[in-house]
């Protein structure tokens, strides 16, 4: 559960920094921290004494929610294009 946040997390800091216009080239390493900050951040809250797993965890979910937003962008890109496909060879 709380990997799971950690990403949504990371995904929804690190989207609206691209809406920002940071560039692109540091959105993984900014990635990367943020999910480190967040998961130190829970580990204090809950006061979890593997700190160091938990932080491996959240450097983990800070690189997956990069590959999340990669994986969604394409998969909405071919679903547009497929259905654009569709509708022009349909007329």
């Amino acid at each position: 559960m709380t990997t799971t946040l950690i990403i949504f997390l990371t995904w929804a800091i690190v989207k609206a920094l691209k809406a920002a216009k940071l560039s692109n080239r540091y959105l993984p390493m900014i990635a990367l921290l943020i999910g480190i900050m967040l998961s130190f951040i829970i580990s204090v809250f809950i006061q979890d004494d593997n700190l160091v797993t938990n932080l491996l965890i959240g450097a983990w979910s800070g690189v997956a929610s990069t590959g999340v937003n990669e994986t969604a962008s394409k998969s909405m890109n071919a679903i547009v294009s497929t259905v654009g496909n569709l509708i022009t060879k349909s007329k």
